[in-house]
């Protein structure tokens, strides 16, 4: 990734109540923030602003926010996934990254550091948790 690319940052948005998934707008834009400033690149989660304008529960909204969100990565320099989980829509993100070969990288933080592993591989099936042996420097 180079400074100024376009990195399309991807998290959950989904939860059981409007106000989770307010936290989950602001959790999106924290790590586009955070992505941009550690990494000097232009990075954008769309997910932090389009549901204030289009409701995910409306079929026909939420499939004009997911076009919307995968018309901007696919000209995107790199995805960046953050978070604990990865939901649905995060699957499909990933999954068209890779067939476009866009690289997909996951944001960690460990004893005070911030950096990006190179995710490899398949998904794995369970879609809690990043599995650790899919990443590498």
């Amino acid at each position: 990734m180079e400074r100024n690319d376009l990195v399309y940052v991807c998290s959950p948005l989904s939860a059981p109540t409007r106000e989770e998934i307010a936290e989950n707008m602001r959790k999106a834009r924290s790590y586009a923030e955070l992505v941009s400033a550690y990494f000097q690149c232009r990075a954008i989660a769309p997910h932090c602003f389009l549901p204030e304008y289009l409701d995910d529960n409306i079929p026909k909204e939420r499939e004009i926010a997911l076009a919307f969100g995968l018309s901007v990565l696919r000209i995107s320099k790199a995805l960046v996934v953050c978070g604990e989980r990865i939901s649905s829509g995060m699957k499909g993100e990933i999954r068209l990254a890779r067939e476009l070969g866009i690289p997909v990288y996951a944001l960690v933080s460990y004893a005070g550091s911030t950096g990006l592993l190179r995710v490899q591989g398949k998904e794995e099936r369970d879609e809690v948790q990043i599995c650790k042996s899919c990443l590498s420097e």
